[in-house]
């Protein structure tokens, strides 16, 4: 009797066990759903063969990936045995009584201190926040593949031919590797300094919506967050910078 209990009790896990790793029906069964912390830590490579779905399982065109920044979704990254992503399911943020849920990203309480960080740019030069102290520092974080990020970035160049003179540094954060970022400037302008491989920064400023945009005051508080694409970023960062210098 204790045997069959046993039994009973792997099979209901290992069914439990698929319930989870495969949460919607239409997808191929050999996908599985990244966690979070997976998201946060890994190159989120969106390729042409990545197909995108809503939760109703309707395919979407390749357009919609700009949903990624939008918030009221929240992409659901399927991968393959090779850990490559196969699929995107965005699901509709669930809010009580129908009011639209506010990115939890794009919360910060304003003066708050900004977390130190190290980095490298693509000279190999180091770059610490601490040490920009007497500057106003943007930070962009972005990625090779983000069509929003791309979209804003002739407005960010501008932005920083605004602020030449000025005690404003422009930092752009992105997980993509050295020779991908290089790869992507044979054919794009994107005049801030660049850091990448910078896992660690994303990580500690907890960011998984892109672009983000965040503006530091010269005693390293943050003044200002930008989370998603925004037709107007360089109008609403300029107001942020000049009330910091």
């Amino acid at each position: 009797m204790k045997f069959l209990k046993s039994i009973a009790f792997l099979l209901a896990f290992l069914c439990f066990g698929l319930l989870q790793a495969q949460d919607y029906k239409f997808l191929p069964s050999d996908q599985r759903l990244l966690s979070d912390e997976e998201v946060k830590t890994m190159e989120i490579a969106i390729t042409p063969d990545v197909l995108l779905y809503n939760e109703k399982g309707k395919l979407l065109p390749m357009s919609q990936v700009q949903l990624m920044t939008n918030s009221d979704y929240k992409p659901l990254f399927y991968v393959d045995q090779n850990k490559a992503i196969k699929s995107i399911v965005f699901k509709r943020v669930k809010a009580a009584n129908n009011v639209i849920a506010k990115n939890p990203e794009a919360n910060f309480t304003k003066g708050e201190k900004a977390l130190d960080f190290i980095t490298t740019d693509l000279d190999g030069n180091t770059i610490k926040l601490s040490e920009l102290k007497g500057h106003v520092v943007v930070l962009n974080f972005w990625f090779t593949k983000c069509g929003p990020c791309i979209k804003e970035m002739p407005e960010l160049n501008k932005l920083k031919t605004n602020f030449k003179d000025k005690k404003v540094k422009f930092l752009a954060i992105t997980f993509n590797s050295k020779d991908l970022v290089e790869q992507f400037l044979e054919d794009s302008d994107f005049n801030f300094t660049i850091a990448p491989n910078a896992n660690d920064v994303i990580t500690t400023y907890g960011v998984q919506s892109y672009p983000t945009s965040i503006v530091i005051d010269k005693e390293g508080h943050i003044v200002a967050k930008e989370t998603g694409y925004r037709t107007n970023i360089k109008t609403v960062l300029t107001k942020a910078i000049n009330a910091a210098l």
